[in-house]
């Protein structure tokens, strides 16, 4: 995996906080919600990885166990999950 350091930190966290085997959207919207300092800099990652989009839904099933058929569905998750935990979109 060559991914740059704010891609594997938000990658680090998303296998803590959203893998497969860990809670799901509405859990991690909590912690979000309640971490001020670690979730401006989730915040700030996630963007990272939405603007990059050098994280592929490989990799990231390799670290949440959470798969996709496609990098582009995976990318459409993503758009998705970010609209819910951070401009109260409807849940992923």
């Amino acid at each position: 995996m060559m991914v740059d350091l704010r891609t594997q930190a938000w990658l680090d966290d998303m296998f803590i906080y959203g893998g497969g085997n860990v809670y799901g959207p509405p859990q991690l919207k909590e912690e979000i919600d309640a971490r001020g300092e670690w979730a401006e800099r989730f915040r700030s990652n996630f963007d990272h990885v939405l603007a990059k989009r050098e994280l592929t839904a490989l990799e990231y099933e390799d670290r949440t166990e959470i798969s996709f058929d496609t990098d582009v569905e995976f990318y459409d998750y993503l758009a998705k999950l970010h609209h819910f935990l951070f401009s109260d979109g409807p849940m992923p």
